[in-house]
C-alpha cells in the first residue's frame, strides 16, 4: 500500500466518522466487546482494505460498489497434525479468537479439528524463527496461527501493536491462482451483463495485475517474552475454485518490524525478523458453507431506526452467518456538502439497524447462540434501483453449519428447513 492509499484510506474514515456522527454517538451508549473476537473483523479488514471491502458489499451482481458505506462500515469497526490437536485441545489454543463453547469446548475443538489444518513448520533466519502452528479454513476465510521468536524484538511491541509488515503475504500456488482468479472474475462479468469479448478482456486485464498483497498490517494477539503469537484471516473463497478442494498456499514474512516512531505504515523501524521466511503447505478440505436460497423473509431490523427488509439468500459457515437482503424502502444519500434529512432513511440507520440486531442461532439440540455482539461486516449498493446489502455476523465459537436449524434475524425466527439448499456457495 503506498503512502497516497494509506492516507486516503485514513481519510475516507475520518470524513464518515465526521458525516455520521450522529450514528456513532448513538453506538457509544453500547457496550463495546473488546475480547479477541472483536479482533476478528478488525483483522480481515486490516489484512487488506480492498479485498475486505469486495467481500462485504456484495459484490457479484452488483452495477456499483457503494464506497460511502464500504468506507462507514470500516469506521465503525476501526473504533469499535489433527488427531492429536484434538484429543489436546491444540486447535482452541491456536485460534482463541474464534472462541470455545463453554459448555461443551469438546464440540468446539471437533469443528476447528475438522476444518482445520496441522502444519507446525518452523524456519529459522539468523536469530529469528517463524514457526507456522495451523490453518483453519471456512471455505470463506483462511485462518492462520504462527509465532514470531527472536531476542531483538522492541520492549514496546505488546498485545495489537501495529507492526510494519509490507513485505509480507499470503501466497496462492499461481496455477490455483490463475483458476480462481479467471473464474471469480467471469462470474462477475456474466452478471454485470458483459459481452464475451468484454469478459475475456476484463480476465486478462485482471490476471495482468497479479496478486493482491496481503497482510499489510499485522499485530500480535499475545506476547511472551520474546515471542508473538498471531491470528491472521485473509479471504480464500472455495466458491471461486472450479477444480481445487485443497489449496496450496505459502506464507511468506520478511522483514517484520515496529514502525517507526512517526507512525509511518509504509517503511520499518526496527526491523527484528529479517528473513525471508517461507512456509509451504496444503489445506485440508473444510466443512463448506451451506446456502440457503430463494427465501422471500419481510422483516423489520433495527430498534434505534427501523429498517424494512426483505432477506432473499442465508450462508450458514463454520464461523459466520450472512444475510443477503434488499431494503424495502428508498435511501437518501445526500451529496457533498449537503446535511442529512432526519426524516429519511440513511445508509448510518442501515448499519446501525445491523449493529443493533437482534441476530441468533438455534441448534438442533434445541441450544440458542446470541450472536448480536459479535463482530459484524455489511456493505451493498444500488442494483436496478433497489439497495441491496449483506450483513455479516461472526459466531461465539465455531458450529458446525449442519447443526443450525433455525436463525433470529430481527427478532424474527427464520426456519432452515423451509428454504431451498442451494448447490452453489454465495458470491
Amino acid at each position: 500500500m503506498t503512502q497516497f492509499e494509506d492516507r486516503l484510506r485514513r481519510g475516507m474514515m475520518d470524513a464518515n466518522v465526521a458525516q455520521y456522527r450522529r450514528v456513532i454517538q448513538k453506538m457509544e451508549t453500547q457496550e463495546l466487546d473488546a475480547s479477541p473476537k472483536y479482533y476478528r473483523e478488525r483483522t480481515r479488514l486490516l489484512a487488506d482494505p480492498q479485498i475486505w471491502a469486495s467481500r462485504r458489499t456484495g459484490i457479484r451482481g452488483r452495477k456499483r460498489l457503494n464506497w460511502r458505506l464500504i468506507a462507514i462500515v470500516a469506521a465503525l469497526l476501526l473504533l469499535s497434525a489433527c488427531g492429536y490437536a484434538l484429543v489436546t485441545g491444540q486447535f482452541s489454543q491456536w485460534f482463541s479468537s474464534l472462541g470455545v463453547n463453554p459448555a461443551a469446548p469438546e464440540q468446539s475443538e471437533e469443528v476447528l479439528t475438522r476444518t482445520g489444518t496441522a502444519i507446525q513448520q518452523s524456519q529459522t533466519v539468523g536469530d529469528a524463527t517463524v514457526t507456522l502452528n495451523a490453518a483453519v479454513w471456512d471455505g470463506e476465510d483462511v485462518w492462520l496461527s504462527f509465532t514470531v521468536e527472536s531476542p531483538d524484538i522492541p520492549e514496546e511491541i505488546e498485545q495489537y501493536s501495529h507492526l510494519y509488515a509490507e513485505d509480507c503475504r499470503l501466497i496462492l500456488r499461481e496455477d490455483q491462482w490463475v483458476e480462481s482468479t479467471t473464474y471469480s472474475t467471469r462470474q462477475t462479468c456474466a452478471l454485470d451483463g458483459m459481452t464475451p469479448e468484454e469478459t475475456e478482456k476484463t480476465v486478462q486485464e485482471r490476471l495482468a495485475e497479479g496478486p493482491l498483497d496481503s497482510l499489510h498490517f499485522l499485530m500480535p494477539e499475545q506476547r511472551e517474552g520474546n515471542t508473538l503469537f498471531f491470528q491472521v484471516a485473509d479471504p480464500l473463497p472455495a466458491s471461486s475454485f472450479t477444480e481445487t478442494t485443497r489449496p496450496e498456499l505459502t506464507l511468506h514474512i520478511e522483514n517484520l518490524a515496529a514502525c517507526p516512531d512517526d507512525g509511518d505504515l509504509n517503511r520499518p523501524g526496527v526491523i527484528f525478523a529479517a528473513g525471508p521466511f517461507d512456509l509451504t503447505f496444503t489445506l485440508e478440505e473444510p466443512i463448506l458453507p451451506i446456502h440457503y436460497g430463494d427465501a422471500d423473509e419481510e422483516i423489520t431490523l433495527g430498534e434505534s431506526r427501523k429498517v424494512p427488509m426483505r432477506f432473499t439468500d442465508f450462508q450458514v459457515s463454520a464461523l459466520s452467518l450472512t444475510a443477503r437482503g434488499e431494503v424495502l424502502a428508498p435511501i437518501d444519500q445526500p451529496k457533498a456538502g449537503e446535511k442529512e434529512d432526519p426524516d429519511k432513511l440513511h445508509l448510518g440507520d442501515v448499519n446501525l439497524a445491523n449493529i443493533e440486531g437482534p441476530w441468533g442461532l438455534w441448534l438442533e439440540d434445541g441450544s440458542y447462540v446470541d450472536i448480536t455482539q459479535m463482530s459484524s461486516g455489511g456493505g451493498g449498493g444500488d442494483s436496478d434501483g433497489t439497495f441491496v446489502i449483506d450483513f455479516r455476523r461472526d459466531y461465539t465459537y465455531p458450529i458446525d453449519p449442519a447443526t443450525v436449524t433455525a436463525l433470529n434475524i430481527g427478532g424474527t425466527r427464520i426456519e432452515l428447513s423451509g428454504l431451498e439448499e442451494m448447490p452453489e456457495l454465495m458470491n
